[in-house]
């Protein structure tokens, strides 16, 4: 009975976020990671590669982010975002041409590839998608209980709403959520840093804001937050305008 009752929970938690993220923009995300001693040669793959689609006008952008800290270290994330599942039907003779290219420039450099779908979560953001990407950004991956989904939904607006009632000084930041390619329910909080300084914490502790919009009970929120988690991981990715491709 305990399993039924956690695949229901799955079932429902995978059924939401696909409807959720089905009217939202939506991110397509290829992670590589470069065989040993193979990053110099992956890197000019890549920018053959921008080359490629620069060739063929491509209208759609890459941005490439190398992670600096974490597991992934040493590898690269390829972000083209702002996009509708529809857009994705348009591109398949383009694909085909993209697919020989990679398998031209990039495969024979990478040690593994994997390619997921996430949804942009305007309901949960604090601001939205920059014109520019800044030069750092530290990513939160959060691994959902799916017994727990709504728990969490729960406990990010309730912090965001703190955050907002108090002032509390924070940097540009924006909620996705795992639409395709792995294990849900799962979310990513993705932070702007315009630079290292950007890492140091504010004076204030968040548990103070919580406390000054909820009161004695307001620390609790984030014990809610994070007893919804399977796990919490962090990440920092610096930005490879060099690498990129953004059409002109």
């Amino acid at each position: 009975m305990q399993k039924f009752a956690l695949f229901c929970a799955l079932l429902s938690a995978s059924t939401s976020i696909l409807a959720q993220s089905s009217s939202r923009p939506v991110s397509e995300v290829n992670l590589v990671t470069p065989k040993p001693g193979m990053a110099a040669q992956f890197e000019a793959g890549r920018k053959a590669h921008s080359a490629f689609h620069a060739a063929q006008k491509d209208t759609w952008s890459i941005y490439v982010w190398q992670v600096l800290t974490g597991e992934r270290a040493g590898s690269y994330v390829m972000v083209s975002p702002g996009h509708h599942w529809s857009d994705f039907d348009a591109r398949e003779a383009f694909n085909k041409l993209d697919q020989a290219d990679v398998a031209k420039n990039i495969l024979p450099y990478a040690a593994s590839s994997s390619r997921s779908y996430f949804a942009y979560r305007e309901d949960l953001s604090r601001s939205k998608p920059p014109a520019t990407p800044p030069m750092l950004h530290t990513n939160t991956y959060y691994s959902v209980n799916p017994e727990h989904f709504n728990d969490f939904i729960d406990a990010v607006k309730k912090i965001n709403a703190a955050l907002e009632k108090t002032n509390y000084p924070t940097k540009p930041s924006r909620w996705y959520s795992l639409a395709n390619g792995g294990e849900v329910p799962a979310f990513v909080l993705i932070v702007d840093r315009a630079s290292w300084a950007d890492m140091e914490p504010p004076e204030k502790p968040m548990e103070d804001a919580l406390k000054e919009a909820y009161g004695d009970s307001g620390p609790q929120v984030l014990d809610q937050l994070r007893r919804s988690c399977r796990s919490i991981y962090t990440e920092m990715s610096v930005y490879r305008a060099d690498l990129s491709y953004v059409p002109k």
